[in-house]
């Protein structure tokens, strides 16, 4: 039996769908081992879609950006790089151009790269989601190991990159939480005890520990 996995892309009514093949899988009689997909077939099928996927969304983006918003002429190409974005399914190289201003407007830097703009970090959230989630629940190595065996990650992750990841994260949710509010009761302290007592039961967060009263 020969399976054949395509990804159709559709754009506009008059350009014909785009038909990419990502998987050519074989199977012989069904049986324990043959049954489903297995493990790498999954992992090499994912990473082939995200390529493809991206690959559209990266056109797209660029062809919508090539002319300038206020006058519509098509700016000038400058040169490219290749910058390499890290995800669930595989680290990915984009090749990045850098395009001219229009000089119908005034600008404060005479290039730009439109991919760099609107893609400013080279990890994806979700990515760095589950590295913290994981870290947070074994260590680093552990983490690292497990997370390369289940996600075609395209490359060997370090338990000292996943470090500075996590704590990038935490000092990111830190800074979102502002200063450190001492009290949370507002007025004056003279009326606190007309205050209504709260519904039992109590919960009281002491460093991220919990006690039920």
């Amino acid at each position: 039996m020969r399976i054949r996995v395509q990804v159709v892309i559709e754009g506009n009514e008059d350009v014909p769908p785009a038909v990419h093949e990502v998987a050519d899988l074989q199977r012989g009689d069904l049986g324990m081992d043959t049954l489903g997909l297995q493990l790498a077939e999954a992992k090499d099928l994912l990473t082939r879609m995200q390529e493809v996927v991206v690959e559209e969304q990266v056109r797209s983006c660029l062809a919508a950006k090539v002319a300038c918003p206020h006058c519509d002429r098509p700016l000038r190409h400058k040169d490219q790089r290749s910058i390499a974005m890290r995800t669930l399914f595989g680290t990915l190289r984009l090749l990045s151009p850098r395009w001219h201003h229009c000089p119908c407007r005034p600008q404060e830097r005479q290039t730009f790269s439109p991919l760099t703009e609107l893609l400013p970090e080279r990890t994806t959230p979700e990515l760095l989601y589950l590295e913290a989630k994981f870290a947070g629940l074994m260590s680093y190595g552990l983490s690292a190991k497990l997370l390369g065996e289940l996600l075609p990650l395209g490359r060997t992750l370090h338990t000292t990159a996943l470090r500075r990841q996590v704590q990038a994260t935490a000092q990111r949710l830190e800074e979102e939480l502002g200063p450190e509010q001492v009290m949370f009761i507002e007025g004056c302290p003279r009326d606190w005890a007309e205050l209504p007592i709260p519904d039992l039961p109590l919960t009281v967060g002491l460093d991220g520990g919990y006690v039920h009263a």
